[in-house]
Formats: structure tokens, sequence, C-alpha cells
């Protein structure tokens, strides 16, 4: 009985092994060579549930602003102007630092922590295309990969994701 316990264990570790090779697959296009930091300038918006929105709008003199708006659970909060950074990697993606931005869609007191980020003591934020640990504990930070079109600039800004969470949201680009 052990024995099948312990099979079923190795057999579910490789499936989800599988799914994670798949979703970076997926996720994680290069960037387009033309890609440059303008490609980031301009309004971002995400949806975690069904009627949310987290809207990023950054601009190229180095700030941005976060708005989230979730009407069913009557919770809206617009950040001032803060600062981002880019952070070009040797994989070919880029990192999107944003300094103070609060993290929408998790559990409450995520989102409400003081300063913005996720606390590296109560959460593990993995950054899945690099398959590495990242800490975030007062910025979150966004996987700046290529999209597998045109649309969003070819480009599409991911959050990381959460150990123990399955899910890869990414912020899209508005067309203004």
């Amino acid at each position: 009985m052990a024995f099948i316990l312990a099979l079923n264990f190795l057999l579910i570790a490789c499936m989800n092994q599988v799914e994670d090779i798949q979703r970076k697959d997926q996720l994680c296009l290069e960037l387009p060579d033309t890609f440059s930091t303008d490609d980031l300038i301009g309004t971002w918006v995400a949806s975690y549930s069904l009627n949310d929105t987290d809207t990023i709008i950054i601009n190229a003199d180095g700030t941005y602003k976060q708005i989230y708006d979730d009407p069913d659970a009557d919770l809206f909060y617009e950040s001032d102007w803060a600062n981002w950074t880019i952070e070009f990697r040797e994989s070919g993606y880029a990192r999107l630092h944003l300094k103070g931005m609060k993290r929408a869609g998790e559990v409450a007191s995520v989102f409400e922590r003081i300063g913005g980020g996720v606390d590296p003591e109560l959460y593990t934020s993995i950054d899945y295309c690099e398959n590495e640990v990242v800490e975030m504990p007062e910025e979150i930070i966004l996987i700046v990969t290529g999209e597998p079109d045109d649309t969003n600039r070819g480009v599409a800004l991911r959050q990381v994701r959460i150990a123990g969470s399955d899910w890869t949201w990414s912020f899209q680009y508005l067309d203004e």
C-alpha cells in the first residue's frame, strides 16, 4: 500500500512538472527583437474575477499609477504616482519593478499590506519563466515576455506566481 501511495505521489509530481513546462512554453515567449521600454508606456489592465479590474498607467518619466476596482467587494483603490524600473535579464526576458504596488487578486491581507508588495516570510513568489524565487517586499514584479501575435505591442506583463497557486494572470495593453 505504501508503495502504491508513493508511486501516486511521484506520478502527480511528474504531471505537475510537465504542466509547468507546457505553461512556460505557452506563456514565456521571448521578447520581440524590436522591444523597447517605450512598449510599456500606456494603460494595462488585468482582471482576477468576474467584475474587477486592476489598471496600471505607465508613464515614460518612470512613474506609474495603479487603480483597482472591484464593485462586487465594494473595493476601490487608486495609488499616488510611484516609480517603476525595468530589469533586463540574461534569459531574454525582463522584469518590471513597480515600487509600492499592491497585489490584487489575492487574499485581503496581501492587498492591504502597507507599502505594497508581498511579505516574503508568508508567501513565496515564483518567476515561472526563469523558475526562480523572487522577493517583492515593497514592490510588485511583473515578468515581461513576448506575445504570440502583435496584440499588446507583442508584449505581456505577467504576474509572478505565488507558490501553491496555479494561476498565471497577466496585464493586457489597452488601446486608447
